[in-house]
């Protein structure tokens, strides 16, 4: 079962280069204090139909775009980059209620703070194609030990993010591989399951009969004794498995499973699992 992460914020100051594009500020919270230096603004949906909410993002690296708009989920995909880089920060800025915005942050070492919804935002440009504004704290404000503060400034291009397909009850294809997975780790199945397993999970060669039994034991305690698909988001060759299930030890779990095809086959990327009692 893994934990998940939020989001976090502080204060601005620097603006990228000669373009119209601008991003100034610094941010602070406890400790960590950097300068963005790179932005992505992009639309989600809103609690309200057809009323989409802008989320921009600053980070003090180089984001990956394509991989970020490749990402089931984009934000998720940012943080899966420092994630992957072990370094570098990131703050989200909602704009969800005029006059106000939410801000969070993900943080080197994997850490990841929400601080709120309301505070202060100012809008000069809201269009299709652009935002510009200011997201801010009033005064500085307090999180358990750490303080914080904040000025966020930008101006930047809205970035259309392509929208994963839904799929039902079953998961096509990325839903039948993980439950041929979660099966043939019961059925001590190897063949099968080396062809869905991340290749972290798989050994240098097939177990031999007398490793086998501990090698599966391993895996199950990993994953659900059985599972069931109760829908999928899918976009190019990545997806996002919701499965309910049980696990070894007879407790009910759930959760989502990020899943990727590679040469044609869907493979378990990481699994957000948790117990559903």
């Amino acid at each position: 079962m893994t934990a998940r992460i939020a989001l976090g914020t502080a204060f601005l100051g620097l603006a990228l280069g000669a373009g119209a594009d601008e991003i100034k500020g610094t941010f602070q919270f406890g400790k960590i204090r950097f300068t963005p230096t790179e932005a992505l603004a992009y639309q989600v949906e809103g609690k309200e139909p057809g009323k989409p909410v802008t989320v921009v993002v600053l980070t003090d690296f180089k984001i990956d775009r394509p991989a970020a708009l490749a990402a089931i989920d984009t934000a998720g995909g940012i943080m899966g980059q420092i994630f992957t880089r072990q370094s570098g920060n990131a703050v989200f800025v909602t704009l969800a209620t005029e006059g106000q915005c939410g801000v969070g942050g993900f943080f080197e070492g994997s850490r990841s703070v929400g601080l709120g919804e309301d505070f202060t935002a100012t809008t000069k440009t809201a269009t299709s194609s652009r935002v510009a504004g200011s997201c801010a704290t009033d005064k500085p404000g307090q999180m358990f030990d750490d303080a914080y503060e904040f000025r966020l400034t930008y101006d930047v291009p809205l970035t259309a993010i392509p929208k994963p397909t839904a799929l039902g009850e079953g998961g096509g294809e990325a839903g039948a591989a993980y439950v041929a997975l979660v099966q043939a780790i019961q059925a001590e199945d190897f063949p099968t399951a080396r062809r869905h397993l991340p290749d972290h999970q798989l050994p240098a060669k097939a177990p031999a009969a007398a490793e086998a039994k501990d090698y599966f034991h391993g895996l199950a305690l990993n994953y659900p004794k059985s599972a069931k698909v109760t829908g999928a988001l899918v976009k190019g060759d990545l997806a996002r498995v919701d499965i309910e299930g049980v696990h070894y030890e007879g407790r009910r779990i759930k959760g989502p499973v990020s899943m990727q095809k590679t040469a044609g086959v869907w493979r378990v990327i990481d699994q957000g699992l948790s117990f559903a009692e």
